[in-house]
């Protein structure tokens, strides 16, 4: 019986020596660079908060590299290669500006930037702060069901891609779609006077994008407000600001989710295994706000379920 036992033990011991034996090695974490500029709080918070979701992936040892105004390239090289970073995640207009100078030496992830026409920043790989269209659409028909059209009003300068993938994104949701172009403030007013003659209470939406040429908060915003609620139209954008002053809704980016995507992308350019097709995304880790006195102004009713998920609520304390 003893001998049986101890046959018994030394059989799993070898299956335990073996299974150890086979087992692959784990791998390194990959060292990632994350290049951001030196600003104040509480605008700092953005980077520490898209830094927080970089780290979560357990695959990525990340290094921080705090931009200086008199940064020079060849600075920021040196340190690329004094820690062996297989890739660099470059947050901000700075950060990217700085990371250029790396040149093809070592992949560069951008994000936390407004890219809305990724063909005039040809090479870029990232996520730009641009929400995608079919996320905005979508939570739209969520929130306003009984919209059926949707208008914007574009530089095509500046947002003709964002444009095309609105569109389709639009047909997906079963929503006719008018864009008008405007290269300044003063033909915008007029595209916007327009939109508001032929709107059918209700069932016109108005989607704001982020371009200071056809919208700004001093003198394009008051107007686009009193006439949406005069005539019913709900109007979105991607500034939680724009809500607090009376949009319906906005969605903005979650910052932590972000930078887990940017860690991801980072570790598949570090990897270069292929994985996904390394382009510029527009962004899908969102959040929303919404201003709940406009929606009883539209005669919109929330469910207590949809109220406790959104992220920001105005006015505040409702």
């Amino acid at each position: 019986m003893r001998f049986a036992r101890g046959r018994a033990v030394l059989g799993v011991l070898c299956l335990l020596l073996c299974g150890w034996a086979g087992a692959a090695p784990v791998a390194a974490p990959a060292v990632v660079g994350v290049v951001y500029p030196d600003i104040p709080p509480p605008y700092r918070a953005v980077f520490t908060q898209i830094l927080a979701g970089v780290r979560a992936a357990p695959e990525i040892a990340v290094r921080p590299y705090r931009l200086e105004r008199d940064v020079t390239p060849a600075a920021l090289e040196r340190w690329v290669r004094a820690n062996g970073c297989r890739a660099v995640i470059a947050l901000g207009r700075r950060g990217v500006d700085a990371a250029r100078a790396l040149g093809d030496g070592v992949p560069v992830i951008v994000g936390a930037v407004l890219v809305t026409d990724p063909p005039a920043d040809r090479g870029m790989v990232g996520i730009s702060l641009a929400p995608a269209p079919r996320r905005l659409f979508a939570r739209l028909r969520e929130l306003a069901p009984e919209v059926r059209r949707v208008a914007v009003v574009y530089n095509p300068s500046h947002s003709a891609w964002l444009i095309e993938r609105a569109r389709a994104a639009a047909q997906a949701q079963h929503l006719e779609f008018t864009a008008l172009t405007a290269r300044d403030l003063r033909a915008a007013v007029h595209r916007y006077r327009e939109i508001f003659e032929e709107a059918t209470p209700g069932r016109l939406a108005l989607w704001l994008p982020q371009d200071p040429s056809t919208v700004d908060s001093g003198s394009v915003l008051p107007l686009v407000l009193q006439a949406s609620w005069d005539r019913d139209v709900v109007v979105f954008s991607s500034n939680p600001a724009y809500v607090a002053r009376g949009v319906l809704f906005a969605l903005y980016p979650d910052n932590t989710a972000m930078g887990t995507s940017l860690g991801r992308m980072a570790l598949e350019a570090a990897r270069d295994d292929g994985a996904s097709p390394r382009r510029l995304r527009l962004l899908t880790d969102l959040s929303i706000a919404v201003n709940l006195r406009t929606a009883d102004h539209l005669g919109l009713a929330f469910t207590g379920r949809q109220i406790q998920g959104f992220d920001l609520v105005f006015p505040l304390g409702r």
